[in-house]
């Protein structure tokens, strides 16, 4: 059976992944605690020292360090920078990897409007989040309605193992189930 799932993430759904993420040219640590890069970019030292004219074995204890002290360091904020060109570069890189993944993963037909709003949750939460999620699983049933629920239950950020409800996640959410929704 042939699906007719778009497998291109629209200007729409584009958008709405570089308004949620915001620009930044220069290393910093997301709520998670990932050093993060550009819009959204989580650095990799096996696949992004390049990025930074390092090699990963200077890289990964970089990238260690600042995770362990919760801040980016001196050394960090001197090396870990980027120009626009490289983080639009690394944006269509990761979204890309994002829409191959919906694709693999969804076994039912998707309006443009559900793709671009999986991409941009499966951009924010990882692969590996989505695929053990209940809102794939009610997707791949067809269920909708139940589906675009779940998009509000994603809203939690880990501090100090303890979950606290995020505000720029609450707003990413909200927008993400209205495009799902087709609203």
């Amino acid at each position: 059976m042939t699906k007719n799932t778009p497998h291109t993430l629209s200007p729409a759904g584009l958008t709405l992944i570089k308004d949620s993420e915001k620009l930044c040219l220069q290393a910093y640590l997301c709520p998670a605690n990932k050093v993060t890069i550009g819009y959204g970019h989580v650095i990799m030292p096996n696949w992004d020292a390049g990025l930074f004219n390092m090699d990963k074995q200077a890289l990964s204890p970089t990238i260690a360090d600042c995770q362990l002290r919760r801040a980016i360091t001196p050394f960090a904020k001197q090396w870990l920078k980027i120009t626009s060109e490289q983080a639009e570069l690394l944006l269509a890189k990761d979204t890309r990897q994002s829409q191959l993944f919906i694709d693999s993963v969804t076994h039912v037909d998707l309006t443009q409007g559900q793709f671009d709003a999986l991409c941009s949750l499966v951009f924010n939460i990882g692969q590996g989040n989505y695929a053990q999620s209940t809102i794939r699983k009610l997707i791949n049933t067809g269920d909708f309605s139940s589906a675009a629920a779940e998009f509000d239950r994603w809203i939690y950020v880990t501090k100090n193992g303890k979950k606290k409800p995020q505000p720029g996640l609450i707003t990413r959410r909200a927008k993400e189930r209205a495009l799902f929704e087709g609203l």
